[in-house]
């Protein structure tokens, strides 16, 4: 049986990005110093990964009013090594200038 258009399930990967996303210190993030949010140093991303994470973090900031947004979020994103973002749209007033020096340093080591 087809489903109508618009009835279309949620994809995996986006149900586990947005599980990932409202549960960031159960899944692959722990609080550190100064409360700054930190990346397991067992978590290695791919850019695909990245990429969803940090696209989907955008759209639930500006679409959802239950979703609380993380003060050090982009800062997860500042070391290549364990992160790779390749395609991310940042749009509003929501990113600072130090979200975006985070993000630079993937240009910066690669």
């Amino acid at each position: 049986m087809a489903a109508k258009a618009g009835d279309d399930p949620d994809s995996l990967m986006t149900l586990a990005t947005v599980f990932c996303l409202r549960n960031l210190r159960k899944t692959m993030c722990y609080q550190g110093s100064r409360n700054k949010l930190c990346m397991r140093s067992d978590i290695f991303l791919p850019s695909e990964i990245c990429d969803k994470l940090v696209n989907t973090y955008m759209e639930l900031v500006h679409s959802d009013s239950s979703f609380e947004p993380e003060e050090s979020f982009f800062q997860l994103f500042s070391d290549p090594r364990s992160t790779r973002v390749s395609r991310v749209q940042l749009r509003g007033n929501f990113v600072r200038d130090r979200d975006l020096e985070a993000i630079r340093k993937q240009v910066s080591k690669c």
